[in-house]
């Protein structure tokens, strides 16, 4: 796990339901990974750093 910390200004971020996304589309997590070192694409990528919000969960 990530440990969070102050929202970084320079990293957007549209996942709603990780527990690092901020209301205003930021990222509080301390560091990012971006998985797939074979990608084309932005589309072929992702954050591995994503985790799911309890909130989200539980249909909240």
């Amino acid at each position: 796990m990530n440990k969070k910390c102050e929202e970084n200004s320079n990293i957007t971020c549209d996942a709603k339901n990780c527990i690092y996304h901020t209301t205003d589309c930021g990222c509080t997590a301390e560091s990012i990974k971006v998985s797939n070192k074979n990608a084309c694409s932005c589309t072929e990528t992702c954050c591995a750093t994503f985790e799911l919000k309890n909130s989200a969960v539980n249909g909240i």
